[in-house]
């Protein structure tokens, strides 16, 4: 019998004795479900964490609400999103939505995470927000208020803090980073290096979002092969930033500048620039839950290529615009983004380019979630292919870039949770 099926076979009778030993050690009197959380004097919380955060630790932190394992359980359902602000740090944005009893009784809190915090500062930082935003639903608890206490600290404006007053920034938002690193590995018949370094400088307020960043990669490969070495070197440098201004609510626009250097690409030197207007749907302000968005670019671009292209040019300018709609929803139901992208150059409608993006994770019903992820692109502008054919080396090491006319990626899986309404309580052991 095939070793795979054996293994398989034996799972099932060691998953059967884990849930035998689990029910037997159940109380004999569970308690009474019949009532909601609410009527039993608990308040019952159903924590929507995407990875990133830290549910154990909100657990822990917040002992005194129920967790339970789907949001058709609970009187709050928390929804917890981020949004980047550059190397600036991130915007934590924690919506409380009340059901049941608390039908309507919705809040929404922010917390500012800067760059310089430690991921247990932040999650210290939206645990308290957290901690704030239950309280309303505590207190309408018989029995709970007497368990909840505020501090207050007393106002750090007019206690004249240093730093506490936005004139008293000398960096005037500006966030600066210096990143650098490389690995390297050796046998006897291949080695290779690797190497990445760059800098970002950021500045994001609600006026101004800019960014410039300089990077370098090289990469080095060394084969033995019947006595001989065989030496490849690519590489991949650049510099790409915006200068993005907020004209209204819905407005804003900017101008967004990339120049390439890469053997992959064939690209020598590359210089890209492009203003951009953007239209938004909703307010920005509502970014963090919904938004949907329409942008627009002038496209202009001089290449001066490594080989020949397949067009039989070595240097060439070219203009094009693309055009960009795009729309993101996280609700209390699941997440969905979703958009689509073309562009094409002026000279030839023939040199365009499709792209159709998405991305959801959709609760279908108690307990069952679908998400599906695929992104696919129609490809017909690929001026940058060279003329002279690629060696097999190149193509199985992937050194330049290859012809096609499209390109998938895709995913698609599914969650079922089934048993016990209450989440599992933290356990930190072994």
């Amino acid at each position: 019998m095939n070793s795979s099926i054996i293994k398989q076979l034996l799972i099932i009778p060691t998953f059967v004795v884990y849930v035998s030993f689990s029910f037997a050690h159940t109380n004999p009197n569970p308690p009474d479900t019949s009532r909601t959380p609410s009527e039993s004097g608990d308040l019952s919380v159903f924590l929507d964490l995407k990875r990133w955060a830290d549910k154990d630790y909100v657990r822990q932190e917040v002992p005194i609400v129920k967790y339970v394992r789907d949001k058709e359980f609970a009187d709050v359902h928390i929804i917890l999103s981020r949004h980047d602000a550059g190397q600036a740090g991130t915007n934590y944005v924690i919506s409380f939505t009340g059901r049941g009893k608390f039908q309507g009784m919705n809040n929404e809190l922010k917390y500012w995470s800067a760059a310089t915090e430690t991921d247990h500062e932040s999650r210290q930082g939206y645990t308290k927000m957290i901690k704030i935003g239950l309280a309303p639903y505590l207190a309408n608890i018989e029995g709970m208020a007497s368990n909840i206490s505020l501090d207050y600290k007393q106002d750090s404006l007019r206690e004249g803090i240093p730093g506490s007053r936005k004139g008293d920034d000398p960096w005037n938002n500006w966030i600066f980073e210096i990143y650098g690193g490389g690995y390297f590995d050796s046998e006897q018949t291949q080695n290779s290096l690797h190497i990445r370094y760059g800098f970002y400088a950021d500045k994001v307020t609600r006026e101004w979002k800019i960014r410039a960043r300089p990077y370098f990669n090289y990469n080095e490969r060394n084969y033995s092969i019947n006595g001989d070495t065989v030496t490849t070197i690519t590489h991949r440098d650049g510099f790409d930033g915006y200068l993005i201004k907020s004209l209204t609510e819905h407005w804003s626009a900017g101008v967004f500048t990339d120049m390439l250097s890469s053997t992959f690409h064939n690209m020598n030197f590359q210089v890209e620039v492009s203003p951009a207007i953007e239209y938004s749907f909703f307010p920005y302000e509502q970014a963090t839950r919904r938004s949907i968005a329409v942008a627009y670019k002038i496209d202009y671009a001089y290449n001066d290529y490594i080989k020949e292209t397949v067009f039989g040019k070595t240097k060439e300018t070219l203009w094009g615009h693309s055009l960009v709609f795009s729309a993101d929803f996280r609700q209390p139901w699941g997440t969905i983004e979703a958009g689509i992208e073309a562009s094409h150059h002026f000279h030839d409608f023939h040199s365009n380019s499709i792209e159709f993006f998405s991305q959801m994770d959709i609760r279908i019903f108690k307990g069952l979630s679908l998400t599906l992820e695929a992104d696919y692109e129609f490809i017909n502008n690929l001026v940058a292919i060279p003329l002279e054919n690629l060696s097999r080396e190149e193509i199985l090491l992937e050194q330049r870039r290859r012809a096609t006319n499209y390109q998938f990626e895709g995913h698609i899986g599914f969650t079922y949770t089934f048993g016990s309404d209450q989440s599992a309580e933290y356990n930190p052991r072994l």
